[in-house]
């Protein structure tokens, strides 16, 4: 297992690392990050919709990560265009060489 001794976050709190930890203090420290996690569930709880982390920084990385694709697939477009555009002027280039000398 790749993750062995990372401990899961979740939304704004980060994953607990043990693989470099103090045997003794492991069993603590892994029940510490599960009640921070059930007192930020209940913080959550008690914001108004428009505040929680799920409707702020999960919607803006949706958005980031859709403007992304967005502007991924538009330079592709644009490249694509511009190959063509190069095949084009270097075939009517390559002709139109050949005639001059014809």
């Amino acid at each position: 297992m790749k993750n062995e001794g990372i401990i899961p976050g979740f939304h704004g709190i980060m994953d607990l690392d043990v693989r470099n930890m103090d045997p003794r203090y492991i069993k603590q420290a892994i029940e510490q990050h599960e009640n921070d996690i059930k007192i930020y569930n209940a913080e959550q709880a008690k914001l108004k919709p428009k505040h929680r982390y799920e409707n702020t920084i999960l919607r803006i990385n949706k958005q980031r990560e859709y403007i992304q694709t967005k502007e991924k697939e538009y330079y592709e477009r644009i490249e694509k265009e511009s190959l063509e555009r190069n095949k084009q002027y270097n075939s009517w280039k390559k002709n139109n060489f050949i005639k001059l000398f014809i």
